[in-house]
């Protein structure tokens, strides 16, 4: 059976709760703890050269006060070159436009009493100058190796640094790199896989702590590491087929590092990066999809360089926009394909060649993208019905693969959550109230495609869920009905919703229920995808099927807990 969205009452926001400040407050002064992590290459008793940026919150330290940045190992200062490497920038005030560091590029050796130790630092700022200064930068990549073991082999031309540099989770989740914060994992989420037997047999974590989980212990299964028992037709083809790299692999490994500072998630992110950008042609498509740019991705490509201080991936971050410009995102009537992931993937590689390279052209070009979204959702001047559910970019059946009847006006729940992800990210650089609305307004849609149903997979009676597709009257579009497998990214989009309902002071119109049911939803799929006998019969475990569903499910759906716990409905136990 299936039931009209009924929001609970108790848990509608009234307009005018307060939201955190989006960005994390300014730290002028402070000081971090870095881990070093050597690799195989390391030897005990010999310098290594050492490159990584370190992020700081908007607003912390200016490119002249970076003299004040010092790096000390067992509270001795030791020789550093320190620049910027990315300023903060902002598509409208000058205030926040280039005027604070936002990436800091540290170079250092370090000689290590051990090759598999790890060795701590502290990066400290805002105090006295530094006093060893190293007036030049050496090739970052003069340190680094080919790798030749794990996810890649040497034929695979895949090269790494020799040292990775660790910065804690509870620093990385601030909104520092994916400018829009996210939650540390619990501190019982550690980094080693977990039983899944173990795991199993949990029904309900608190809070948000079941995706937390999921979100690690799949990624050991998309990195083939699942149980040695797992067998090769069943492992993931990342290296032959592009179905895995669908969301951006490697930028959702760079997600499980920033929320839980893992040092294998960093490592295997930093390698599947140089895969990833071995492999864009000349016109900026990824060479296991060429000419598809639903697979031309830069966000990895931005945290690879400001996390190890590499500039080898610039140019391609600027080339992947190239890719994306062929896809007509301001949408009419009469054009021919279109859909809401390739608007998303258009308009979040030009924020992320922004916020990397600057410059007013690709400012420029954030803000058409997203006023041309606007238009659309607004009606597209009239070629859309009045009488709609708002919020919805909506398009005819014919420009959506024919994923609902070709004369009809409809649009995509899930794909809609990835076009409010690159939107929420374009926010940071732009602050607009527009944007914002746009987001609360696409909320609206996600609350009108959701329905109660007990025609589901997961088995156990009635569950809610976003339908994939409806037209624009709320009658469903997709022959296909059940969706449940995109709830945690819905519901991870419906929190920002609900968040900048807060911020602006509307009404959320029930968005909070509507997350906690969409997760509930969720929650318990979790262990419907686990099967702890699995392997015996060369199984994974923690399965992923299909392989590119960690990407989607978890790439979009990091800033839920901010999100939620920074209104005050959330602090008070409304979920």
């Amino acid at each position: 059976m299936r039931f009209p969205l009924l929001p609970l009452l108790l848990i509608i926001a009234a307009p005018g709760w307060a939201a955190d400040a989006f960005f994390a407050p300014a730290q002028t002064s402070g000081s971090v703890e870095v881990r070093l992590l050597p690799t195989q290459v390391v030897t005990a008793g010999t310098p290594r050269l050492i490159t990584f940026g370190m992020p700081f919150p908007r607003g912390s330290i200016t490119a002249a006060n970076l003299t004040t940045l010092r790096v000390e190992k067992n509270g001795v200062e030791i020789p550093a070159y320190v620049q910027q490497l990315t300023p903060w920038r902002h598509r409208s005030n000058p205030l926040h436009d280039g005027t604070s560091v936002r990436v800091a590029r540290i170079q250092i050796q370090n000689t290590f009493a051990s090759p598999v130790a790890a060795e701590t630092i502290s990066v400290s700022w805002g105090g006295s100058p530094r006093l060893l200064n190293v007036a030049t930068l050496t090739n970052p990549r003069s340190a680094w190796h080919r790798v030749d073991s794990g996810s890649f082999v040497s034929a695979d031309n895949v090269d790494e640094p020799d040292v990775y540099a660790v910065l804690p989770a509870s620093w990385l989740s601030q909104g520092l790199l994916k400018p829009a914060r996210s939650t540390a994992f619990d501190p019982s989420n550690t980094e080693a896989r977990d039983n899944p037997a173990a795991m199993d047999a949990i029904a309900t974590w608190q809070g948000y702590q079941e995706s937390e989980r999921a979100l690690k212990n799949n990624f050991y299964s998309v990195i083939n590491r699942d149980d040695p028992l797992v067998t090769v037709a069943n492992q993931c083809p990342y290296k032959t087929q592009r179905e895995p790299w669908l969301y951006d692999r490697a930028a959702t490994m760079f997600i499980l590092h920033f929320r839980g500072g893992s040092f294998t998630a960093l490592r295997e992110a930093v390698q599947a990066t140089q895969f990833y950008f071995n492999q864009i042609d000349s016109g900026g498509f990824f060479g296991l999809a060429s000419g598809d740019s639903k697979y031309a991705y830069n966000e990895s490509l931005a945290y690879a360089h400001w996390l190890t201080g590499d500039d080898l991936l610039l140019p391609d971050i600027a080339l992947v926009t190239n890719a994306q410009a062929g896809f007509q995102h301001a949408w009419s009537a009469p054009q021919g394909f279109w859909t809401e992931r390739h608007a998303a993937f258009k308009l979040l590689a030009n924020v992320v060649a922004y916020e990397v390279l600057g410059g007013n052209a690709r400012r420029d070009t954030v803000n058409q993208i997203l006023a041309d979204l606007r238009a659309h959702q607004d009606g597209a001047g009239g070629a859309i019905p009045a009488q709609r559910i708002d919020g919805g970019l909506y398009h005819y059946g014919t420009q959506h693969d024919s994923d609902w009847d070709d004369a009809s006006l409809g649009a995509s729940s899930w794909m809609s959550a990835l076009l409010t992800d690159a939107v929420v990210r374009a926010y940071a650089s732009g602050e607009d109230v527009e944007s914002a609305a746009f987001v609360r307004r696409m909320g609206i849609f996600y609350n009108g495609t959701m329905v109660q149903t007990d025609d589901q997979s997961y088995g156990g009676g009635a569950l809610w869920m976003p339908r994939y597709a409806i037209l624009l009257n709320g009658a469903d579009g997709q022959i296909n009905f059940e969706d449940i497998e995109h709830s945690l990214d819905v519901a991870g989009q419906l929190a920002w919703a609900a968040y900048f309902a807060d911020l602006t002071s509307q009404s959320s119109a029930g968005f909070r229920s509507s997350v906690a049911q969409l997760y509930a939803s969720y929650d318990i799929g979790v262990n419907h995808w686990i099967r702890p006998a699995g392997p015996a019969s060369g199984l994974a475990a923690f399965r992923v099927s299909p392989w590119r569903k960690w990407g989607w499910e978890h790439r979009t759906s990091d800033g839920i807990g901010f999100a939620l716990q920074s209104s005050e409905g959330f602090a008070n136990g409304f979920e």
